[in-house]
């Protein structure tokens, strides 16, 4: 008969604020910091194709204005920002899986 495990003595695993870790770059902020800045970006991205689909373009001006730019904008620019944003937390992702085996093996 195996021992059952409670679940009421199971303590989550959360990994405390080490100063030293910190300092020497083991501990990795980016990843947070990213997923707030996709939220920021990507609402500039919106408001910005808003503000195209709704400017007038006059024939001399640099930034092209109308309805089709701006939604081109709000479609490819929020695009390309997400795959820019999953290619750094990919890379941040697999540093963790990385640091993690590595953990296991010097045990």
């Amino acid at each position: 008969m195996e021992p059952t495990t409670n679940i009421s003595q199971m303590r989550p695993v959360t990994k405390e604020f080490n100063l030293k870790d910190y300092l020497t770059f083991k501990l990795m902020i980016t990843l947070p910091l990213m997923q707030i800045w996709y939220v920021v970006i990507a609402v500039l991205i919106t408001l910005a194709g808003l503000a195209t689909m709704f400017s007038r373009s006059s024939y001399g001006s640099i930034l092209p204005g109308g309805f089709w730019a701006g939604l081109g904008i709000i479609i490819f620019g929020n695009i390309s920002w997400r795959l820019l944003c999953e290619l750094i937390i990919v890379l941040f992702r697999i540093n963790a899986t990385l640091n993690k085996i590595d953990n296991n093996t010097s045990r």
